[in-house]
């Protein structure tokens, strides 16, 4: 699997995978029962679970169940990633060009959240997805 992960841009690390978004524009974002981050038109951020978004100054906790709660989300429209960390733990962060930043844990039930690179869904070129309890994996 190192060979395929370092073929798609993926780098392991002690605790974390580096995700090959860096330097790269949220051009769209979907909300249905989740909150979807498209990212240069061809990778997708599903957040499915609570996630906070945090400015440095205000940290606010956001749930795509309720969408009283989603739209500051819609700010994020044209942010730059210049940090995408998936911990080994299920856990994921993302940080924007505008000191904002995304960070969603495990789900203990379910996935928490996935990401897909390529042209989803005809033909993404890697999957990662929290796994339920934590951990994730590699598809």
């Amino acid at each position: 699997m190192a060979a395929v992960m370092t073929e798609l841009g993926i780098r392991e690390e002690a605790d974390h995978f580096v995700l090959p978004l860096t330097g790269r524009e949220v051009d769209q974002i979907c909300i249905d029962y989740a909150v979807t981050l498209v990212v240069d038109g061809t990778d997708t951020v599903r957040l499915e679970g609570p996630f906070t978004l945090s400015d440095g100054a205000m940290t606010l906790l956001v749930d795509p169940q309720r969408l009283d709660t989603v739209a500051p989300v819609l700010d994020l429209f044209r942010a730059i990633v210049i940090r995408a960390l998936a911990g080994k733990d299920g856990s994921l962060s993302l940080a924007f060009d505008d000191d904002r930043q995304l960070r969603i844990e495990a789900d203990p039930d379910g996935e928490a959240w996935e990401i897909g690179g390529g042209l989803p869904p005809v033909s993404p070129s890697y999957r990662v997805i929290s796994q339920p309890g934590g951990g994730i994996s590699f598809l």
